[in-house]
């Protein structure tokens, strides 16, 4: 591991400060003030990890490294850890494999791995109960609202980038309201 940064405004070196963070740090080894942030073991001191070849009877091993005895129990994921995998994050000890997941779970960009294609449904369910009759009084005012309300979401896909599912949708669901209204009108006034 060096044991010195590189300025990169001037491009001579400066010894690795002794916390994680600092600020407007380096003037007096390069000329210019850096803020600097080092991950915690940039800076943690060696330690010599000895191992045993043999493990006493009923002692428990690192989920990761079988031949180290666990020290540590993961707040996360529950496993058993030796000290090269535990770190602590958030007041938390946990395993590196768990900081990774804690750490993409907090990521603004992370993608969804499922999405509702609202337009699909409001399609199904403008045209398939045409099939079956009197569901169609139903389900046309739901395709009519998922219609109106997750308009403004735009496309449901990433391969789709139109909205003509949303119209044809609707449509449907008008003719179909207005058909139900027409029925129920007609019936109530005696001309069916």
């Amino acid at each position: 591991m060096p044991s010195e940064l590189k300025s990169l405004r001037s491009m001579r070196t400066m010894p690795i400060p002794d916390m994680p963070v600092a600020k407007a740090y380096g003037w007096e080894y390069v000329g210019a003030a850096h803020d600097i942030r080092l991950f915690p073991a940039a800076i943690r001191k060696k330690k010599t990890i000895q191992t045993e070849v043999v493990l006493e009877g009923g002692q428990s091993t690192c989920f990761f490294h079988s031949k180290l005895p666990a020290t540590a129990l993961c707040d996360v994921s529950g496993r058993m850890i030796c000290d090269l995998c535990k770190t602590e994050y958030e007041g938390k000890i946990v395993s590196f494999e768990a900081l990774q997941s804690l750490v993409s779970k907090g990521s603004k960009n992370q993608r969804k791995r499922g999405r509702r294609k609202w337009d699909d449904i409001a399609l199904a369910l403008a045209i398939i109960p045409i099939l079956a009759g009197p569901l169609v009084v139903v389900t046309a005012p739901f395709a009519l609202g998922i219609c109106l309300f997750k308009w403004r979401e735009g496309p449901t896909s990433v391969l789709r980038n139109n909205r003509w599912r949303y119209v044809v949708a609707a449509i449907f669901a008008i003719l179909q309201i207005a058909v139900s209204g027409i029925l129920v009108y007609n019936m109530v006034g005696g001309n069916f």
